[in-house]
């Protein structure tokens, strides 16, 4: 009589997904450097065998949750966005969308923090590979560049630009208690008056 094929776990993800959410949770919790890759094994349920059949090295690895975690932002980031919008309702859309995000992956974002000091080719010493991915995402960084390049910002340069925008709403998403959505509306709106083009 032949054996029933074992149904499977719709909840379970797949064995790469699997790898990649275990070493998310291992550097999170232990940092690059002591993330072995038996502790790997391990905890994503994966033998050796499986894990090098996906990825060639650990470092491949961390690259491949880098650049999951990058596409998550970035479709986060860009959701609801359209060229036809006002840039100032854009820019405000973008400023609770980041809140939001950041509020929701902190952990993701640990783990991005930690791979940008690392030494890995995402720092802004590889302005490549930071380049945006997709049309939509390359429409979004025109418009919201300085006005001497095309878009609605004015000339400061870009680390000042993002320290009064990005920044400071990535640092209000890491206070402990969340924040309404009238005040952050109210503080993108104050932004959007400092750095827009005049």
């Amino acid at each position: 009589m032949a054996s029933k094929p074992k149904p499977s776990n719709p909840t379970k993800p797949p064995k790469r997904d699997a790898i990649l959410d275990a070493m998310l949770d291992i550097v999170v919790e232990r940092g690059f450097h002591d993330a072995p890759m038996s502790l790997l094994a391990q905890r994503s349920g994966a033998s050796a065998g499986v894990i090098y059949h996906y990825f060639p090295s650990k470092e491949a690895i961390i690259h491949a949750l880098y650049e999951r975690i990058s596409a998550l932002k970035r479709e986060s980031i860009l959701a609801g966005f359209s060229l036809d919008q006002d840039p100032r309702e854009t820019f405000i859309l973008g400023c609770l969308n980041t809140y939001a995000f950041y509020r929701k992956h902190k952990r993701e974002m640990r783990f991005y923090e930690q791979y940008a000091h690392a030494g890995f080719p995402c720092g802004p010493e590889n302005a490549s590979f930071n380049a945006p991915k997709d049309d939509r995402a390359k429409a979004f960084a025109h418009r919201f560049s300085n006005h001497s390049k095309g878009g609605v910002l004015n000339e400061w340069p870009q680390p000042v630009l993002n320290e009064l925008t990005i920044n400071l709403v990535v640092r209000l998403a890491g206070l402990p208690h969340k924040l309404p959505e009238p005040l952050l509306r109210e503080i993108a709106e104050s932004m959007w008056q400092v750095v827009k083009a005049k």
